[in-house]
């Protein structure tokens, strides 16, 4: 449907032009009406019309004026002129300002179709002509984009292949002298899932929207980094950081305004030519990091000097190897614990960087993930990666401890079950069987899948001996049996027990009963005598 506005100072002749229009054809619609050229000109911003009929000879702003002023401010709108008039001035400016048609009046329907058909079709033709521009805009943005994420990453290492193709997308000269600025969002997840519905893609689409707006006249090359989460931004160094530092800050205002976010950024040193551009964005990045945790509204850290900040502590040495302990013991509340320390000191401190957070939590998932593999618990990684680009104010990072604590209590859910399903009667009847060879806890535990030490542990809690003592144990009682019963020689029954070497097997026999092998048996002997006396 295209829409038509009618402009024209005698009311009569709106309605009867609207009338003619309006039996011409299904496809034309009138959407607004104006007195002048200057009510048209507020009227087209609300109704945006693709054609304009148009009276000449008018009050406040005549035709003339307004041809001018139209085709100055909406030159992609067509003009139809209607006049009683065929003065060369008017004529003139028609074709000054690339009028459509020129209509005189009284107007016929035959001579109003023709001019609306003419219209209509040099409506479609810069339509087809704006749709390639934008297209071919579109494809040289994407084009740009794809090679400086290339070159931010190091994947385009050949010096000259990054000079060509920098002047082939056309953003050579901004690597003369420029600094990149990375833009990072703080409520990133939280707005992209409630108000994007978890389409992330979108929501850069839409930051990155306005942020063109806000420098369109400005000699910066904005593009998206790899993660999709965050934005670049080349400046040249000409420009002044006064003039930055207002742009930053009207970005700021207006997603604040719009979705609710806080700008987080990072900028490099002055830094020559595209070769350099991985070392800018690799401190760009650094110093994103180097803002504030509990910042609000925009933050800037800018890099002037190579100093970076220790990270503050959060967690000491003390606290990772308590939680290791806690977690080896199956301590779920100490363990628990102690990532509430870590949350309450995070939150408490109002000083952290991004960076400290970050360094925390990593710290953090790697302890708990390393005791929960020493006990043979759960596969699956618990850090997350990807949580640092999201964590980067207090409700994000709450979100991702909730679902450490989730992972911590789905650990020990395992724990119960591996207690409860630990196959005590089948590894004892193993023993039994076996217990005469060249047999030990690591060779019994990789039979049964159990880590080693998880098994010893839980070996001890079920027999409340550990595996040395109930293997000795079982051994020491068949030798005890073949003693009495049998008249088998002592390095025999040494052997028959699992003990290569009389002496050792000796010593520990001696240690279990008190008396040597021969001391055992000629006390068993005594014992059948008197039996049989």
């Amino acid at each position: 449907m295209y829409k038509v506005m009618v402009v024209d100072d005698e009311q009569w002749g709106r309605k009867s032009i609207r009338k003619l229009i309006d039996e011409l054809s299904t496809i034309v619609e009138v959407v607004a009406e104006a007195k002048h050229g200057e009510e048209a000109l507020q009227l087209i911003q609300i109704s945006k019309p693709d054609i304009v009929v148009t009276d000449m000879n008018m009050p406040v702003m005549d035709g003339k004026v307004f041809l001018e002023k139209l085709y100055a401010m909406h030159k992609e709108i067509k003009v139809i002129v209607i006049s009683g008039y065929s003065e060369f001035e008017y004529l003139k400016a028609a074709l000054t300002y690339e009028v459509c048609d020129y209509v005189l009046k009284p107007v016929s329907i035959t001579d109003l179709n023709n001019a609306i058909t003419k219209a209509i079709g040099a409506v479609e033709k810069d339509g087809d002509l704006r749709q390639q521009k934008r297209h071919a805009s579109t494809s040289l943005k994407l084009k740009q984009e794809v090679f400086l994420q290339h070159v931010s990453h190091g994947r385009i290492v050949n010096h000259t292949d990054m000079a060509n193709q920098a002047t082939e997308f056309k953003i050579a000269q901004a690597f003369n002298q420029y600094r990149l600025a990375i833009v990072s969002f703080r409520q990133f997840k939280e707005v992209a899932e409630t108000k994007y519905h978890g389409n992330a893609d979108l929501f850069m689409f839409s930051l990155e929207n306005v942020l063109t707006e806000i420098i369109e006249k400005e000699a910066f090359i904005v593009y998206t980094a790899d993660d999709r989460m965050k934005l670049c931004i080349i400046m040249p160094v000409a420009d002044d950081f006064n003039n930055i530092n207002r742009i930053l800050n009207e970005f700021q205002q207006a997603v604040y305004r719009m979705l609710k976010v806080d700008v987080v950024v990072g900028i490099s040193r002055i830094y020559e030519k595209i070769d350099t551009l991985p070392l800018a964005f690799e401190q760009a990045l650094k110093y994103l990091w180097l803002n504030k945790f509990h910042g609000t509204g925009l933050s800037i850290s800018m890099a002037d000097t190579d100093a970076t900040a220790p990270y503050a502590e959060t967690l000491t040495s003390f606290d990772l190897k308590a939680m290791k302990q806690a977690i080896v013991n199956k301590n779920e509340k100490e363990t628990k614990g102690i990532v509430e320390q870590f949350v309450n000191r995070t939150i408490r401190n109002k000083e952290l960087l991004i960076q400290d957070v970050h360094y925390g939590y990593m710290k953090l998932t790697e302890t708990i993930a390393g005791a929960l593999q020493e006990v043979s618990v759960l596969n699956q990684t618990i850090f997350d990666y990807h949580a640092l680009y999201y964590m980067m104010e207090r409700d994000s990072f709450t979100h991702y401890i909730d679902k450490i604590n989730a992972m911590i209590s789905e650990a020990f859910i395992h724990f119960a079950g591996q207690d409860s399903s630990f196959p005590v009667q089948e590894i004892t009847d193993y023993l039994q069987k076996h217990y005469f060879e060249e047999i030990s806890l690591v060779d019994v535990s990789t039979r049964f899948h159990i880590e080693p030490s998880y098994f010893s542990k839980l070996f001890k809690a079920v027999t409340n001996e550990n595996f040395i003592e109930y293997l000795t144990r079982l051994r020491m009682e068949k030798a005890c049996e073949l003693l009495s019963s049998t008249e088998q020689k002592i390095n025999e029954i040494a052997e028959l027990t699992g003990y290569e070497n009389q002496r050792y097997f000796s010593q520990v026999f001696k240690k279990f009963t008190g008396l040597t092998p021969s001391e055992y048996r000629e006390a068993q002997e005594g014992n059948k005598s008197i039996t049989k006396k």
